[in-house]
């Protein structure tokens, strides 16, 4: 049976929930981009649509609270609009089983109550793990208010894919570098919610805590290994189950990924719709020439998220 193909970063809305207007400096065709992007977030039978023709058989949704909620950084925890959304979440899955899955929406610098969510979310709803924020007000995962839901979600065994986000530097990112300097910015906050795991011991004192973070974030690899964490990235013993995803599919940062984690903690993801998405001929130039076997390449379309994702992953494959 062929290895379906598993996008672990892709994105919804709520159909009630305004679209961001584009933000000035973006060009005319960005702009004409999102609106119709936010068209298809907005739909589930949209969203299917769309990875028909790119050839993705299961999409991976999640909606992070600092994308959902423009107050984020500075607002009390919006408790009940997470659980709404949350709700929603998971009458799609439900409503498009095998096309669809869901990552629950947690605040977790929300103590125990970002932990009752994930309980909530595993439990009841059945959701396939859940994305926190990189940081938030320039507090950053890993700090002792996020610790509960890292925990629960360890207990309950389910990954927890860490969103990259803005920080107080991302408007003098954007001045100086447009796109570009938002786009490092956000990969800042991702490396360093991974820097701050590793320097607070985390990786290590919560057993079984399994760990997604973007492209984005790639450069905290380089760091982590340079200064104290190069075995333990890769360690194989149930430790630092730190994973990638391939965002932008540029095939030396998929060959990078790859010879600092290996193949089995680098997962296909897209940030569908916001970048380029995870079409055939791009998966295939990518992990072609990143220079991967076809059992690795097989592993990185779906077989790592299909074992990370599910307790049986061969029914996640079959229904695929």
């Amino acid at each position: 049976m062929t290895q379906p193909v598993i996008d672990i970063h892709a994105h919804f809305r709520q159909p009630d929930q305004p679209a961001p207007p584009p933000p000035a400096w973006v060009s005319d065709e960005r702009r004409r981009q999102q609106i119709e992007h936010a068209e298809i977030l907005a739909s589930f039978d949209r969203i299917i649509e769309v990875s028909d023709a790119a050839g993705v058989d299961t999409r991976v949704l999640s909606l992070p609270a600092a994308s959902r909620f423009t107050d984020f950084d500075t607002a009390p925890p919006q408790l009940q609009a997470i659980r709404d959304l949350n709700d929603y979440l998971a009458g799609g899955v439900r409503d498009h089983p095998g096309r669809l899955l869901g990552l629950a929406t947690v605040d977790a610098f929300a103590g125990e109550d970002g932990a009752a969510e994930v309980r909530r979310a595993v439990d009841e709803l059945h959701l396939s793990g859940i994305v926190v924020d990189s940081a938030k007000a320039d507090v950053f995962l890993g700090a002792p208010e996020t610790v509960p839901t890292l925990e629960e979600a360890a207990r309950l065994d389910v990954p927890v894919f860490v969103h990259p986000t803005g920080t107080s530097l991302t408007p003098a990112l954007i001045a100086q570098a447009g796109q570009l300097g938002s786009s490092y910015g956000r990969g800042l906050a991702n490396g360093v919610a991974l820097l701050s795991l590793i320097h607070r011991g985390l990786l290590d004192r919560i057993a079984g805590l399994r760990i997604v973070f973007t492209t984005l974030g790639i450069g905290s690899l380089g760091i982590a290994g340079t200064w104290r964490a190069r075995g333990g990235l890769a360690a194989d013993d149930g430790r630092w189950q730190v994973h990638f995803d391939t965002m932008g599919f540029d095939p030396q940062n998929v060959a990078y990924l790859v010879s600092v984690l290996g193949a089995d903690r680098v997962l296909l993801g897209s940030d569908f719709p916001h970048q380029v998405d995870a079409t055939r001929d791009r998966v295939a130039n990518a992990l072609d020439k990143a220079g991967l076997s076809r059992a690795d390449q097989a592993l990185i379309r779906g077989g790592n998220a299909a074992a990370l994702l599910t307790r049986d992953p061969a029914a996640l494959t079959a229904s695929a």
